[in-house]
C-alpha cells in the first residue's frame, strides 16, 4: 500500500502518507496546516481512521512518523495544536486518541544554533504586529512561527516523542535512506549542510549585530527579510518517498534548485539530470517564487499536487504554465485541494480556472482534478 492523502489545509499543507498492508496499515503525518485546520480536517480525519480500524477507547491510533517540513505557520500550526491537545490529555491522565512514535522537526533555534535569549529577542523585536507594514502578511506569519517552532520542540520533549533520532541532530541531506517498515524508504534531499552552514554564517555576520536595534525600522525589515528567505528557501525539509517501485517527492516550501542539487548529490537523477516521480507535492503551494522552467523539465511527475486556496495568490498561473510547457505529452494530472470557485480570493480562482479553460480550448488533454466539496481530503493511491 502507498497512498498520499492531501487534506483541505486552506493556504497550507497537511498530508497523510499511508503505507504497509491492509492487515497492518501505517501512517506518516506531514505538516498540519495553519490555525483551524487541525479542528476542521486533520483531527476529524484521524478520528475517521480510528473508527475504520475499530480501535477501542484507550487504544491510540499509532502514527509511525510525524514531520514538520519547516516552521512556517501554514505548516506547523496544526501540528502544534495536536501536540498541545496530547499534552493536556496526558496531564489530566486521560487516554490519548493518537500516539506519534517519532518526529522530524528543525526548530529555528536549532537551525541557527542560537541561545534562547538571542532568538527570543529577535522574535520579540520582530513581532507580526510590529512589521506587518514592512513584509506583508506572509512575512509576518513566518516570523510568528519562530516561537511556534520552539514550543513544538518543548512539547515533543514533554510527550517523550523521539525527535530526529536517526539524524542525531538536524534533519538534513546526506543521510542514508531511512526505512519505516516493509519497503518504504525516505531519503532527505534538503536542506543540505552547505546551505545550513551558509544560513548560520549569514545570521552571525549580518543579523546578530542588528538584533539590539529593536526600534529601527530598517533593521526590522532586514531581519524580517532574512527570516522569510531562510525559512522558505534554505531550511525546508524535502523528502523522496520510495516503495515498491513508486516515488513521491514531498517538497515543503523548498526551493527548486536546492531540491535538484540534493537529488543529484544523492544519486537520484539519471544521466540526463532528470527524475521521474509518481507524485510531486508542489513546492510552496504552487508559488512561482520557488520554481523555474528547468525544475519541471527535470522533475517529471504523473501527479502534481497543489495545496492552496488562493491566499497569497497561490497557485500562481505562471507556475501552472511552466508545468504545461514542460509536459506536451499531456500524460499527467494536476490536483487542487480546493475547487477554483471556493478559493479565498475569487480573482485568483478565476485566473486559475481561466488558465485551465484556455488550455482545454487549445486542445490540451491533461487532467485537472479537485477535492470534492465537503470531503476532508483527496487520496492518490499508487500501490
Amino acid at each position: 500500500m502507498l497512498i498520499l492523502e492531501t487534506l483541505r489545509a486552506r493556504y497550507g499543507d497537511s498530508l497523510l502518507l499511508h503505507f504497509g498492508t491492509g492487515e497492518d496499515p501505517r501512517i506518516v503525518l506531514i505538516d498540519g496546516g495553519p490555525p483551524g485546520v487541525y479542528d476542521d480536517a486533520l483531527k476529524p480525519r484521524l478520528e475517521q481512521l480510528r473508527a475504520e480500524r475499530g480501535l477501542e477507547d484507550g487504544t491510540p491510533l499509532e502514527i509511525d512518523l510525524g514531520m514538520v517540513s519547516h516552521i512556517d505557520e501554514d505548516h506547523i500550526a496544526g501540528i502544534l495544536e495536536l501536540a498541545r491537545e496530547l499534552k493536556d490529555l496526558e496531564e489530566s491522565q486521560q487516554p490519548v486518541p493518537w500516539k506519534i512514535r517519532r518526529f522530524w522537526h528543525n526548530s529555528f533555534d536549532d537551525i541557527l544554533d542560537n541561545e534562547e535569549v538571542a532568538v527570543a529577542s529577535a522574535a520579540s523585536a520582530m513581532s507580526p504586529a510590529s512589521i506587518g507594514d514592512l513584509l506583508g502578511p506572509s512575512g509576518s506569519l513566518v516570523l510568528s512561527s519562530v516561537g511556534q517552532g520552539r514550543e513544538l520542540r518543548n512539547l515533543l520533549e514533554f510527550l517523550g516523542i523521539s525527535g530526529n533520532g536517526s539524524f542525531k541532530g538536524l534533519v538534513q541531506a546526506g543521510h542514508k535512506p531511512i526505512k519505516l517498515g516493509g519497503s518504504l524508504e525516505l531519503t532527505v534531499v534538503a536542506p543540505s549542510e552547505k546551505n545550513l552552514l551558509a544560513l548560520q554564517k549569514d545570521w552571525n555576520l549580518k543579523i546578530k549585530p542588528i538584533l539590539k536595534k529593536e526600534h529601527d525600522k530598517a533593521a526590522k525589515a532586514e531581519i524580517a527579510s532574512f527570516i522569510d528567505r531562510s525559512v522558505y528557501n534554505l531550511s525546508s525539509i524535502v523528502v523522496l518517498v520510495e516503495s515498491e517501485g513508486k516515488r513521491i517527492l514531498l517538497t515543503g516550501d523548498g526551493r527548486g534548485d536546492h531540491t535538484l542539487e540534493g537529488l543529484e548529490a544523492a544519486g537520484l537523477l539519471d544521466d540526463e539530470g532528470k527524475i521521474e516521480v509518481d507524485i510531486l507535492k508542489m513546492p510552496h503551494h504552487g508559488s512561482i517564487r520557488n520554481v523555474d522552467a528547468g525544475y519541471f523539465e527535470k522533475v517529471r511527475a504523473k501527479h502534481y499536487v497543489v495545496s492552496a486556496n488562493g491566499k497569497f495568490d497561490n497557485p500562481d498561473v505562471p507556475t501552472l504554465k511552466l508545468i504545461s510547457d514542460a509536459r506536451p505529452d499531456d500524460d499527467f494530472t494536476i490536483h487542487l485541494t480546493y475547487p477554483t470557485d471556493e478559493f479565498e480570493l475569487p480573482a485568483v480562482g478565476a485566473a486559475v480556472a481561466g488558465f485551465f479553460a484556455a488550455e482545454k480550448a487549445a486542445g490540451r488533454k491533461y487532467r485537472v482534478e479537485t477535492r470534492r466539496p465537503g470531503e476532508l481530503s483527496f487520496r492518490i493511491q499508487l500501490v
